[in-house]
Order: C-alpha cells, then structure tokens, then sequence
C-alpha cells in the first residue's frame, strides 16, 4: 500500500512539473518582426544578433520575416493595413510619414524618457529623432548618405585620376570621367544610373538643391520649397537637375538602366558592366564580399560647380513597433538592445551603413577609415556639404507616391516622350498643393 501511494505521488509530481514547464513554454513571448532591405548578408546579420536578445532574454522569441526587395514595401504595407500579426518593422525615411500618417507606429517618447542610450546619437540623428509634436515613432537604425563608388582598375587602365575634393570637384568633372569610361564596343559603360525606384533622388534632386545653395531653401527642414514659398522645381536648377540625367543617360549609361533599381544599379558595378556609381554606404558590405580588394574605392560627392555646394541628408532609418502590438513592452526591449551603441556599431559594420551613435568607432574602428572616409571628409567641410531635409512633416507623406508618378515622368524624358518644363510643372504644382493643404514646419 504504501508503495502504491509513493508510486502515485511520484506520478502527481511529475505530472505537476511537465504542467509547469508547459507553462513556463506557453508564457514566452512571440514578437514579430519584418525587415525592409532584407539581402543574405544583411538578414543573416540581424538573424544573429536577434539570437543573441533571445539568450540574453528567454522569455522572448522573434520571429523574423524577411520579404524580397522589390516587394518589401507593399507586403509590409499589406501586413500594416490588414494588422497582421506584427510587432516590430523596419521603418525607412520615405515611408515613415505615411506610416505615421495612418497611424500604424507606436510612438515611443515614453520609453525613450528613460533611454540612457540616446545620450550619444549624433547631432544629425537628435535634430530629426522627434516630430513636430514631440512624437518619436522610430528607434535609429542607420544613416544612409550617397558617396561615389569607382572602379580603381578601370582608373588606372585609361589613366583617369580625380581632381582633389573641393572646388574642382564638381558633376562636371564627374561627366567627364563617367564618358571617358564609356565603351560600348567592350560592354564598359561609365555610369550605373538609377532609371527606378525614386530616381529622382539622384541627379535632379541632388543637383537640384546643390545648384541653388542651401542659403535659398525656404529652411533646411523644407528643402523641397525655396524662400518665396514656391516649389524648387520651379527653378532653372531643376531643370539642370533633369538635363544632367539625361547627359548621364545618353551618353554613359547602358540603355536598359532606364528601368534600373537599387539592385541592377549594385550588380552592374560589381560585374564590371558599369565603372561609376553613386549610391549610399549599404553598398559597401556587398561590395566587400563580391569584389576583389583593390579593384573599387569610394570618392566623396561632387559639388555643383557654381555654388560651392552639395546636398547631404539628415536624418535615419530605423526599426519601430506597431501601433496595436499585443507586447509592446517587450518589443521595447528589442528596441532598446538594437538601439545601443555597441550592438548599432556591430549591425551597420556587417550592413554597411553609418552607425547613428558617436562612440561608433570604439566598438568598430572601420567607421574612422577606408571606404567610410568620404564621409570623415563631407561631414569635416560643412562649407561645401549642406545637411537639410530629416523631419516629417505632414504633407512629407506625398513623398512616397510621388516617388513612384516621378519615376514615370523621367523615363518618359529620358525615351523623349515628355517636355521637361512641362513635368517640372506638375511636380511643383503637386508639392505646392500638398504643402498648402497639410501645412509646413513650424519648429
């Protein structure tokens, strides 16, 4: 008898410490996470150091979800709009205003009043880390800002050399070692242009805000509207900005890159199709695996050659949590851990972008030299690089749109289908009416 009694208190126990380990497995935590720029490389890196909270806090398990490129933003949208089972998400600067504005992002100035870590973000990252309204709807992943990448064989093949950064550096100086490169007969191209996907950005923008001085912008936080209140594509600078696209087009670029993404424009570098590329400093990790060391370097920005000037962003890129997530406590906590400065430094040294904390170089000494030191010599002579743009405003959420209807509008240009005066236009006319319904910066 009492070996049939110990026998069930034995079966009682164990029964009690299975129901007990199944509890504890029921109560840990499910986030879910999606990424924007997902790529083998990069995924594997945030993969890794997800791995790395989950043991420091086993409670916890992430899901991480990562969409091919090209679609990441409609499904991410998808997911946003039906509230999918979702947690955390990559947020970038060009969808941030439209998340913002449909109400799918936690704010989170809550948790970042007791944030020790953003002691040390940049000065760049704590001008834009907050909206208007003191809102902070993004943890700061990285900053992404365009430098030129350059075949060092090519170079010293047809014995091109640059001129110095400064004055002398300018896109017509880029021009003309972009043709000098150009060989069709060989399949060379000296220009990697960007036919796609908020081409824009490149060249008409650029040379755009260049040529008109930062001195003539209506502020730095509204760069898209001059001191009058008009639109910048109302000047004579963006329709240089348009004719250097179309130079570029014709005479140095293949003509298929007129449809070309962030993905054709890389591959062609790589490959050996094209010799020239600008592009942000997440090139740089591809680059690192899939080119032999000492073939290609990176160069700062050219300026525009009557001002002085060139135009350099503000503001980031971040990761940040869903407006009607079932945990946003401990989502937090994986915010807060991919937010500091050790874990930031170790992520963008494997992604390739510019850290957002300035202790970055204590925990990755690549961010001081090499092919970041562009960056060392733009952000070092404000006199010719000028910040600007990095906070959302109200009528910022157009951009997004606006850069798909943009898009159309080039390649028109560029296969002679489309007046440039004509589609300067529209594009001003568009941004004037957005500003005048949702109002401007009034920090």
């Amino acid at each position: 008898m009492k070996k049939a009694l110990a026998l069930c208190l034995a079966l009682v126990m164990a029964l009690g410490l299975m129901s007990f380990t199944a509890s504890a497995e029921t109560e840990k935590v499910h986030l879910t996470f999606v990424e924007r720029y997902g790529s083998t490389t990069r995924t594997a890196a945030l993969r890794a150091l997800l791995d790395e909270f989950e043991a420091q806090n086993p409670d916890i398990e992430i899901e991480l979800i990562s969409p091919p490129l090209e679609s990441s933003q409609q499904k991410i949208s998808q997911m946003l709009m039906a509230k999918n089972e979702l947690d955390l998400l990559e947020v970038t600067s060009w969808e941030r205003a439209s998340y913002i504005d449909n109400g799918w992002l936690m704010d989170l100035r809550d948790y970042f009043a007791d944030y020790p870590e953003q002691e040390t973000f940049t000065e760049s990252v704590k001008s834009s880390l907050a909206t208007t309204d003191g809102s902070i709807y993004c943890m700061p992943l990285g900053c992404y800002e365009r430098m030129i990448y350059y075949r060092v064989d090519w170079m010293e093949e047809l014995g091109l050399t640059f001129p110095e950064p400064g004055e002398e550096w300018t896109f017509d100086a880029l021009y003309d070692i972009a043709k000098a490169m150009t060989d069709p007969e060989k399949g060379r191209y000296g220009w990697a242009l960007r036919g796609g996907g908020n081409s824009y950005q490149q060249f008409v923008q650029q040379v755009t805000l260049g040529n008109l001085g930062s001195e003539n912008l209506l502020s730095t936080y509204e760069p898209i509207f001059t001191k009058d209140g008009t639109s910048i594509y109302r000047t004579a600078a963006a329709k240089k900005g348009i004719e250097y696209q179309l130079k570029f087009y014709k005479d140095c670029s293949p003509a298929d890159s007129i449809a070309w993404l962030f993905s054709d424009q890389v591959n062609a570098f790589s490959t050996g199709v094209c010799g020239l590329l600008m592009q942000d400093c997440d090139c740089i990790g591809s680059f690192v695996d899939s080119m032999e060391e000492g073939t290609w370097s990176t160069y700062p920005m050219p300026i525009d050659a009557e001002s002085k000037q060139a135009s350099i962003g503000r503001g980031f890129d971040g990761w940040g949590m869903t407006s009607y997530s079932a945990h946003p406590d401990e989502a937090w906590r994986v915010l807060a851990f991919l937010g500091s400065a050790e874990i930031n430094a170790r992520f963008c040294a494997q992604y390739g972008v510019i850290p957002v904390h300035t202790t970055a170089s204590e925990y990755e000494e690549a961010f001081a030299s090499g092919y970041y030191a562009p960056y060392s010599y733009m952000f070092g002579h404000p006199e010719y690089y000028r910040s600007s743009g990095g906070v959302d405003l109200p009528y910022t959420a157009f951009t997004s749109e606006f850069g798909k209807t943009s898009d159309v509008d080039l390649q028109n240009i560029l296969m002679g289908n489309a007046d440039i005066d004509e589609v300067l236009e529209s594009w001003a006319e568009q941004w004037e009416e957005e500003r005048e319904e949702y109002g401007g910066y009034e920090g």
